[in-house]
């Protein structure tokens, strides 16, 4: 007989097979004799669609919603069914007798085994074993942790808190999700994703901007005067009790007049020994703080590299991580990768004690304070590494070094001054032992090493010695707004949002691990909140659009549904969830909670008038040059205010640059951080595709789109046959279409299509490739209208109503005049000068002046001159059926039934009918 131990990734079972000796490789798992070690990839299983459930829920209906499955199903998540079947056969296996959940210690671990166990059938529950620990998988930790399994029925609390979060999220995101997109649909996208985390940290940019625009800023001074004597200078800031600046400029002028030129005296000298630790080892968040504010990375592009190093170059450990510490049976990992370190990077590492590297470092190897993962660490030395993944390799490598260097010795002095009854606050600090920030020694900034206190050279004064006012400098200052949001601070607030509420309890929630989102998911958080416009990106900054503050605003005016605008209330799920992890709650009561919470936020949606739900008229972005609003025409996007009465704007983006479509998602992004890219798909003179960078940049008095070409391309999938238009996400083939990646609603929600059939012709991915790239695609022979008629026809990627579509790109309608028969407009085809309304729906006119009458070409001059003046001049180069040539006018006539016919009119009246 067999255990089957299920981990929860690859590298996990390869520490497991490694630890028990199991090598028998095979197609998605190992196997020996006594055991079978396989794997998910995350979640392999995902909860059903709403159309899944009943198709009557496919279509987004107010008076569908709400939308609540009797019994929530999960079905297998395409891309990773494979795995899937393999851990099903596995299970059916009856040499297996126990099976072993060795996934993440953690809820969502526990989601990802149980979820595979009941979407396979799997029922025996004596069966099922728990492995757990947060420790590093040494094979130690492994072999005790096996000689230590507990029933998987002590975990079943995580189990029932892991699903309970699934589908309220589900609930939630659906429902709202739908409520608010009917009622809000006016903007570009028309999608309004609302979800339980993702719609509160949109409240969080929300309330930052506002802040910023209502801040009204009021002016102080501070006054700082230079002392002298014998034994040197130094400077003071004044202060009085608690106050360090003075309100009104009068009375800061008559303190620096009052000691001017004057000899005061030191009041006190102190001073103080002090220490500082090294910084905690990181976690996801804490690297992403520190690589946005030192490099500028995105929370998602550092997740990238930091899992580009652990999966491929193997040379970190588990990125997504919520702990800073280390688990107690890991101290002889730690010794062994500062050996294998010391060797490569002898400079970062000389100065660890070996004494620090023991259970008596709590700030390192601390099993209270150890979640699902330990902390990101370095495992070995990095070689040929890249310019991005060398900058995040040595912020973890220098933190982990730091941890077991000293602390740092200061000494900080602080030195009071008096002068005429005013005292002067004066403040050094000496390094007496760097400690671990020598490590730092040579960085330019120190953010990495906690400090940001300037050393002062202050001289050896001692209480009573005189002070001599040598200089005094009165400055001018006004106060400031909060900060705008950069990523590391939005991660930061993010990761401890306590301040944004008010219950004691759930503050106690936010101090403790528990933020909005988790590590793995707060980057996807920012960057979902990016694409569907709720904010965007302006350098290092993340701001709120106008979008997400609609939202925002228009769901706090409700009673019910501005709880999914609070942090307070994702506080308070959040503390019910855990209660029900630690076997104190009810899950059944806490669902019931949130589908009671969906039924009364729709029910507001539904009975809200639809004006209070309006939305300010779509804006593609703001004019560099005048700041007026970009508005769309036909070949670009210019200024609206391009007449001469507004000032004649002439600024302008084409919507084709060297071959490739410029999209409004593309455009949003050159018009706020003035660049675009790398973006794919660009086609040289010589024929050969390429990739750029597109700039916006002002030279010479004239915007204007610089193309700078790189070798460097956005990664895409390989299924992906380019990008989205509407978000930049990738768009990839399904059953019916080809749609965005994103079009699930905890990604977006983008409803981009272009259907694999339009007007009965077929439509290949090379075709759509064109479209993405190009925008235009065709012409094509093959398309069949309505009527049965054969058509062709090319084919145009473009916006229409706010959204994108692919439409025929007939030749442009000229108008040569108005129909005599119905007052229709007529306009030029092919074959002749028709009337617009000749579909039975216009009313079927079948007035035309054919463009061949009696062999001769007639020009739209002709027929735009038949139409006003109901005559032409006479025309020459008719040719009768016998051959002849002759000359005539051409003239409009209505028979006695009222249908007009164009005939001939020639000078002697003799007349001949021309039906038209």
């Amino acid at each position: 007989m067999k255990t089957l131990i299920l981990t929860e990734k690859p590298s996990v079972a390869a520490d497991f097979a490694k630890a028990l000796n199991v090598n028998g490789r095979k197609d998605g798992y190992i196997e020996d004799k006594n055991y079978i070690i396989t794997w998910a990839v995350g979640h392999l299983v995902e909860l059903l669609e709403p159309d899944e459930y009943d198709s009557k829920w496919k279509s987004w209906r107010l008076d569908m919603l709400p939308i609540i499955p009797d019994k929530f199903q999960y079905k297998p998540i395409s891309r990773t069914e494979t795995q899937l079947d393999v851990i099903k056969k596995l299970l059916s296996r009856k040499s297996v007798d126990q099976i072993v959940i060795a996934t993440d210690a953690g809820r969502e671990g526990e989601v990802i085994a149980r979820t595979i166990l009941l979407f396979s059938g799997f029922e025996d529950k004596d069966k099922i074993k728990r492995f757990w620990t947060s420790q590093a998988l040494t094979p130690g930790v492994v072999k005790d942790g096996m000689n230590a399994l507990k029933p998987a029925s002590e975990y079943d609390r995580l189990w029932k808190a892991g699903q309970s979060r699934q589908i309220a999220d589900w609930l939630v995101g659906m429902n709202d999700t739908r409520a608010a997109t009917i009622k809000m649909r006016g903007h570009i996208d028309g999608v309004f994703s609302v979800g339980r985390v993702q719609t509160a940290v949109l409240s969080l940019l929300v309330d930052r901007r506002r802040e910023r625009e209502n801040f009204k800023p009021e002016p102080y001074w501070v006054l700082r005067a230079c002392f002298t004597n014998d034994k040197g200078f130094w400077w003071g800031t004044w202060f009085r009790k608690q106050e360090t600046r003075f309100s009104t400029k009068e009375d800061a002028l008559k303190v620096q007049e009052k000691i001017t030129d004057q000899t005061g005296a030191v009041q006190s000298v102190k001073k103080q020994k002090k220490k500082q630790a090294p910084p905690l080892l990181y976690s996801l968040t804490d690297l992403q703080q520190e690589a946005n504010k030192k490099f500028g990375f995105s929370a998602e592009n550092t997740l990238n590299i930091a899992q580009n190093l652990y999966e491929k170059r193997k040379c970190l450990s588990y990125p997504r991580t919520d702990s800073k510490v280390l688990g107690s049976k890991n101290v002889g990992m730690a010794k062994a990768i500062v050996k294998k370190l010391s060797q490569a990077y002898p400079d970062i590492f000389a100065g660890v004690k070996a004494k620090l590297i023991n259970l008596s470092n709590k700030r390192v190897f601390n099993d209270a304070k150890l979640t699902d993962h330990h902390a990101l660490i370095p495992l070995a030395p990095i070689s040929n590494a890249g310019a991005d993944e060398m900058k995040i390799y040595a912020l973890v490598m220098k933190r982990f070094a730091a941890a077991f260097h000293p602390d740092c010795e200061f000494e900080q002095t602080e030195i009071l001054t008096k002068v005429e009854k005013e005292t002067f606050r004066t403040k050094g600090k000496r390094i007496l032992s760097p400690g671990w920030q020598a490590i730092y020694e040579t960085d330019k900034d120190k953010a990495s090493s906690g400090s940001e206190t300037e050393v002062e050279n202050l001289p050896p004064l001692a209480k009573g010695d005189d002070a001599n006012v040598k200089e005094t400098k009165l400055e001018d200052k006004k106060t400031t707004p909060p900060p705008e949001y950069s990523e590391a601070l939005l991660l930061k607030d993010m990761s401890n949002p306590g301040r944004y509420v008010s219950e004691d309890e759930l503050k106690k929630i936010y101090r403790g691990d528990v933020g909005l989102g988790t590590q793995a998911t707060r980057a996807q958080s920012i960057e979902t909140l990016l694409s569907r416009g709720y904010a965007e990106r302006k350098k290092k900054r993340v701001i709120a659009t106008d979008k997400g503050c609609h939202l925002i605003e228009t769901l706090r005016q409700f009673k019910i549904a501005k709880n999914l605008a609070s942090p307070e209330e994702t506080a308070r799920w959040e503390m019910q969830l855990n209660q029900i992890a630690r076997g104190e709650g009810s899950d059944e009561e806490f669902l019931n909670g949130i589908k009671t919470f969906v039924e009364e936020t729709v029910m507001e949606f539904k009975t809200t008038p639809d004006s209070h739900f309006s939305v300010p008229a779509s804006q593609l972005g703001v004019c560099p040059e005048c700041g007026g609003e970009i508005i769309e025409g036909k070949r670009g996007y210019g200024c609206s205010n391009w007449r001469k009465a507004d000032g004649a704007c002439r600024f302008v983006i084409w919507k084709n640059i060297s071959g490739r479509l410029i999209t409004t998602h593309v455009l949003s992004t050159l018009l706020t951080q003035r660049e675009a890219g790398p973006l794919n798909g660009f086609v040289s003179e010589d024929e050969e595709e390429f990739s750029a960078i597109l700039r916006l940049v002002k030279e010479e008095d004239t915007w204007q789109v610089q193309i700078e070409p790189t070798d460097f391309q956005k990664e895409m999938s390989e299924n992906a046959l380019g990008e989205c238009p509407v978000c930049g996400g990738e768009v990839i083939e399904k059953d019916k279409g080809y749609g965005c990646s994103n079009w699930k609603t905890e990604d977006g929600g983008c409803r981009f299509i272009i259907w694999k059939t339009i007007a009965r012709k077929e439509i290949t991915p090379e075709i759509v490739v064109q479209l993405l790239h190009k925008g235009q695609a065709g012409p094509f022979d093959d398309f069949i209208s309505r009527n049965d008629t054969p058509f062709s026809a090319p084919l145009k990627l473009a916006r229409k109503d706010g959204e994108w579509k692919v439409q025929f790109d007939f030749p442009e309608r000229v108008v040569v005049g108005k129909c005599p028969a119905c007052g229709g407009d007529v306009v030029e085809r092919e074959k002749g000068y028709g009337c617009s309304n000749w579909k039975k729906e216009g009313g079927g006119c079948q007035f035309i002046i054919w463009k061949t009458v009696a062999q001769k070409e007639i020009s739209k001059k002709a027929a735009i001159q038949l139409l006003k003046n109901r005559i032409t001049d006479t025309l020459f180069g008719f040719m009768s059926r016998k051959g002849s040539a002759f000359s005539a006018k051409l003239k409009l006539e209505a028979d006695s039934s009222g249908l007009y016919k164009v005939v001939f009119d020639f000078s002697d009246d003799h007349t001949q009918d021309f039906m038209a």
